[in-house]
């Protein structure tokens, strides 16, 4: 089943997930229970599919988890994730 990639209008948010879904598709677009495979069982599919299809920032731990089991630089993302989580108004 392929990833959802819902269309975002907060351009700071859209730039969190834009560099998640390059991140993804860099690693070689893994599946979902490979990615959730890479993090040890510390979160399950689910969640990980809630990561990569997101219309919203995520929870830290979880986007943190994703970003490593997809060799990405969790302090890079970490940026990105609180300027999106300032700018959300919910």
């Amino acid at each position: 089943m392929p990833i959802r990639k819902p269309v975002v209008a907060d351009p700071v948010l859209a730039a969190l997930l834009a560099e998640l879904r390059l991140l993804h598709v860099t690693a070689g677009e893994p599946t979902v229970r490979d990615v959730a495979l890479r993090c040890g069982g510390r979160i399950s599919r689910d969640t990980v599919h809630r990561v990569l299809a997101a219309d919203r920032a995520p929870r830290w731990h979880n986007l943190e988890l994703v970003v490593r089991a997809l060799g990405g630089d969790a302090h890079r993302f970490h940026e990105l994730w609180v300027a999106a989580r300032a700018a959300d108004p919910r």
